[in-house]
């Protein structure tokens, strides 16, 4: 069994974070503050805004907690000060690699450009990378329901940035309305950049989303819950060496799954697909990678070696180049030794 003190201490690495998702609730109220708009004053209400909680019925409905910390995530300062502050708050956990996501498009309605977006964003995660000592990397997010010319945008400013604190490309949104088969024509313009690529897929319940965004070009699937109930596409990403980025807490709340019961963790494990753990969002679903590993160990009791197991499969999917690749396993080789 894993106690949680020693989980905290033990080195991770986090491959699907978005950051909208995971701006602390002290720090909405600050970058609110800088801007004037209105929050709810109790603690309480203001959970309830960005907080999923187990009441959360759908995808849809968790897609809506973004909404207010968006409304404050137009300017500059403030996508600067929410990318810093997450380094700090994943520091806490010892958190030695993260991968952070969002969409730069969902940032520019109040005048921003995309590209002013990334710059802010890449600020926030360099700083916090100086002076907590976690090493960050970004990922861009189309959107599902954006037309392809802002897509295309998204594209380009990853191909501009790709080794400048981004590393690869994500598509996001309401898979059930806009499948992964309507992207093609913009993955191939990815494809043909070279950018690494991962994309959500199987969140909604359609395993044949994960097996065309394979054929897209994607290495790593977000989430692919779905795959579940479709042995020979699951059988596909594992001979095709696919890492699923599972996020148990937030599927439960989006309604991936309805119980713990029919969570395919182990299912997925037996049959020899890759798995990487991950928080999705650790403010809307009041989760961090400590709150995920221990939820896995009650459930499935993976134990210290099986938390090892899912934290190097995180750094060899990982985007980050090979030399840091090398020195986040050996830190972890380094640090498991001693629990196992």
């Amino acid at each position: 069994m894993l106690e949680q003190k020693v989980v905290e201490k033990l080195p991770k690495v986090e491959l699907h974070c978005h950051l909208d998702g995971s701006v602390s609730r002290k720090t909405i109220r600050k970058i609110a503050e800088a801007q004037d708009y209105s929050l709810p004053e109790s603690e309480a209400e203001l959970r309830k805004l960005v907080q999923a909680g187990d009441e959360c019925q759908s995808l849809l409905e968790y897609i809506g907690k973004f909404d207010t910390v968006l409304d404050c995530l137009q300017v500059e300062e403030a996508i600067t000060e929410a990318a810093y502050d997450l380094i700090g708050d994943v520091k806490k956990e010892n958190v030695t690699y993260i991968e952070v996501r969002f969409a730069p498009m969902l940032s520019t309605h109040k005048g921003l450009s995309a590209d002013q977006v990334v710059q802010a964003t890449l600020n926030g995660l360099k700083k916090g990378e100086a002076d907590f000592g976690v090493t960050s990397r970004a990922i861009l997010c189309m959107m599902r329901h954006h037309d392809d010319q802002k897509n295309h945008e998204i594209i380009e400013l990853t191909k501009e940035y790709l080794g400048q604190g981004v590393v690869g490309i994500d598509l996001a949104g309401d898979e059930a309305k806009y499948p992964a088969g309507d992207y093609k024509s913009l993955l191939k313009v990815a494809l043909e950049y070279n950018l690494p690529i991962t994309l959500h897929a199987g969140e909604c319940g359609c395993a044949g989303n994960v097996r065309e965004s394979i054929d897209m070009g994607a290495t790593r699937i977000g989430h692919g819950i779905a795959l579940k109930d479709d042995p020979e596409i699951l059988a596909y990403c594992i001979e095709n060496g696919i890492t699923v980025e599972m996020c148990p807490n937030s599927n439960l709340q989006t309604k991936t799954v309805t119980e713990w019961s029919d969570y395919p963790y182990l299912k997925f494990k037996d049959a020899g697909l890759k798995i990487s753990l991950n928080t999705d969002n650790r403010t809307i679903t009041d989760t961090n990678l400590t709150k995920e590993f221990m939820t896995l160990d009650n459930l499935y009791q993976i134990g210290y070696a099986g938390m090892q197991e899912l934290t190097e499969n995180g750094i060899k999917a990982s985007f980050v180049d090979e030399q840091t690749k090398k020195a986040l396993l050996q830190t972890v080789k380094t640090a498991y030794q001693e629990v196992r």
